[in-house]
């Protein structure tokens, strides 16, 4: 029974003290048989070689399995001193096992009750089956009428031990007790079953010959030994090998992974989440074929491989896609699996990589297949994918809650995705979907570095919108020309405010200003409806959608204000349930973005943007000669004398 590093749970905890109140009195019921009808010294022989054999335990390659041939010993004394004395012996094994590898006290009293209750039950049955008494005194008969019995005790041995033990285990790991048996246990089988027919040689050897047999048998068993342990550790050795290549392996597909991850700077980090959950949903839905699960662990990291063939502006874009531009969005399925199968992969990853936007029901793309046509790495690949995308933040949307994501799930269960795959999901996803984001590959911080020091901002654009708005917006550009005195960040704000809400249907503005020493952008200005709730809000660069359009320096249109300022400005009077936000440069550098929100969802248009893009360049102007704080009053003069929302032709 492993270790727990933390305490076991409550019904794990109820279950271990089940097996205890039974296997306990069971130990007494055997240790008070053997004192009352007494046992030959031969019995002690076969105890110690019992507790002596079981300390030269081997560990199976490739399987998490052991080997050892205390299960001979305690079968031989089974069948030669009864249940009892086999019970007896097993339990002080496990006592010895448990001082010589620290288990804890839950752990020793499980273990100490499992094995007496297991050895005693199999060798009842056992003699009731085979209708005998224990062999020492009565000899062995026909061992031809004895081969049914023997694989019952193998059987009932095997069963109720490993069985009693997974489901420990599972209780205390909040896992399947089927696979947890299954990976863990199946492979002891074998075990059980060599043990029993050597021990009924072993018998037949000592009732034939005599116990001087026994003589013979240490060092043969020494010698079987050594030799398995030089064959398991080469074995070993091999598998460490393959292993290391396989990591190394791993390593660089994940580095070229990330790097193409960091192209796509609004999903940046998914892949990583991705490929954890999808593992973990992988091993919960019964997969433990190694091949299997490396070809879902490198198709989660390489699933976005065909996005290096899409457009950064569509993949950044924070808006919904066009038709065209989702029709090209959809190419980066099949393209990225043209581009891995020029790899020889060990594993399957071609094809999940290929199928993981197919859907159940066979309306998904690129080749609209459905059901189990659909590999299963995909069809757990496009379940945890979607899960992470609803409950990441996005600039057109904040994250979704794990409530809303798992209602989606089911709403689309049977019809986009594999019914069984989604209820495995839904009962495990707080358990294997990562807590934090994991920890930056070093390649995204380098790319992100060198994208910072040479992202060019493009130039403003240069279409003009309607003449009736132009005018308006030069009336009021005169103005600002006229201001003069002790300007600051609320004249330019209050100027921009009274043009803009004239020529735009929007209900509150935003000016957040940029403050470099703590790479943040501060809504200094706000105007319009709950205004007093905006001002004041800080967001760094990169997060909420001002801090996405300030680290891009890209419009976004029609967001969610929520982003920015929370849940409950959609449901304030008037409600904001959009936003058009703009980055301010001025020689280059960020000054500020403006952010304009309005009630109703999609309120901004194209249209809208490009006017914003035109006024943004002068509007930065007039921000960035702002005086800035603790100027002399001269040069605020100055500075602010040059204050103008349009350029001067």
């Amino acid at each position: 029974m492993a270790r727990p590093a933390n305490p076991l749970p409550r019904r794990a905890r109820t279950y271990v003290s089940a097996i205890a109140a039974i296997g306990l009195p069971v130990a007494a019921y055997c240790a008070y048989s053997l004192a009352r009808h007494g046992v030959p010294p031969e019995f002690f022989l076969f105890a110690i070689l019992t507790l002596v054999s079981g300390r030269f335990t081997l560990k199976i390659p490739s399987v998490e399995s052991h080997c050892s041939p205390s299960e001979m010993f305690t079968f031989t004394n089974v069948l030669l001193f009864g249940p009892e004395a086999g019970a007896i012996t097993l339990a002080a094994d496990s006592l010895l096992l448990a001082w010589q590898r620290k288990f804890t006290p839950a752990q020793t009293l499980f273990n100490f009750a499992n094995l007496a209750l297991s050895v005693w039950l199999a060798g009842t049955l056992f003699f009731r089956i085979a209708g005998i008494a224990p062999m020492f005194r009565t000899g062995i008969g026909p061992s031809t009428d004895l081969i049914l019995p023997l694989a019952l005790l193998a059987a009932t041995y095997y069963v109720v031990n490993t069985g009693l033990l997974a489901a420990a285990i599972a209780l205390a790991r909040r896992r399947s007790v089927f696979l947890v048996w299954r990976e863990n246990f199946l492979f002891l089988g074998p075990g059980y079953a060599a043990g029993v027919c050597v021990a009924l040689l072993l018998v037949v050897a000592l009732n034939q010959v005599n116990f001087s047999v026994l003589a013979v048998v240490p060092p043969l068993l020494l010698l079987f030994y050594v030799t398995m342990r030089s064959s398991f550790g080469r074995v070993e050795d091999a598998k460490g090998h393959v292993a290391a290549l396989n990591k190394l392996y791993l390593s660089t597909v994940e580095t070229l992974a990330t790097a193409i991850d960091a192209k796509d700077e609004v999903t940046h980090g998914h892949i990583r989440r991705v490929q954890i959950a999808a593992v973990a949903l992988a091993r919960e839905m019964g997969i433990t074929d190694g091949p299997a699960i490396q070809a879902i662990e490198a198709a989660a990291l390489l699933h976005d491989t065909g996005k290096i063939a899409v457009p950064e502006h569509i993949l950044n874009k924070p808006g919904k896609l066009t038709p065209a531009e989702f029709e090209r969005m959809k190419l980066h399925a099949p393209i990225g699996a043209e581009i891995l199968s020029a790899i020889d992969f060990p594993y399957p990853v071609v094809p999940i990589v290929r199928h993981h936007h197919e859907s159940w029901d066979g309306t998904g793309y690129p080749d609209r297949i459905a059901g189990e046509a659909i590999p299963i790495g995909a069809r757990i690949l496009s379940v945890v994918d979607c899960f992470d995308a609803l409950t990441s933040d996005r600039p057109y949307r904040r994250r979704m809650t794990n409530a809303d994501a798992i209602a989606i799930l089911l709403e689309r269960r049977g019809t986009m995705y594999d019914p069984a795959v989604v209820d495995t999901f839904i009962r495990n996803h707080e358990r294997i979907m990562p807590a934090a984001d994991p920890a930056p590959h070093p390649i995204s911080r380098t790319l992100s570095d060198t994208r910072a020091a040479q992202d060019v901002p493009e130039p403003a654009a240069s279409l003009q919108p309607d003449a009736l708005i132009q005018s308006e917006v030069l009336a009021v550009a005169s103005l600002a020309r006229a201001v003069s005195g002790e300007a600051g960040i609320a004249d330019v704000g209050a100027l921009t405010w009274m043009m803009l809400r004239s020529v735009l249907s929007c209900e509150s503005m935003a000016l957040f200003v940029y403050d470099e020493k703590h790479d943040a952008v501060l809504a200094q200005y706000a105007a319009g409806a709950h205004a007093a709730a905006i001002r004041g809000t800080r967001l760094t660069v990169g997060s909420g959608v001002a801090g996405w359009a300030a680290a891009n320096r890209r419009f976004v249109l029609n967001s969610d204000p929520a982003i920015d300022l929370g849940a409950p400005i959609a449901a304030a009077v008037p409600p904001l349930r959009s936003c058009l936000s703009m980055p301010l440069e001025h020689q280059g550098a960020l000054v500020a973005v403006v952010s304009l929100y309005a009630s109703g969802s999609s309120a901004f248009t194209d249209d809208h943007a490009r006017l914003l893009t035109l006024l943004a360049p002068s509007l930065a102007t007039s921000i960035a000669a702002l005086p800035k704080p603790g100027a002399r009053t001269a040069d605020a003069r100055r500075a602010t004398g040059e204050l103008r929302l349009f350029k001067r032709s």
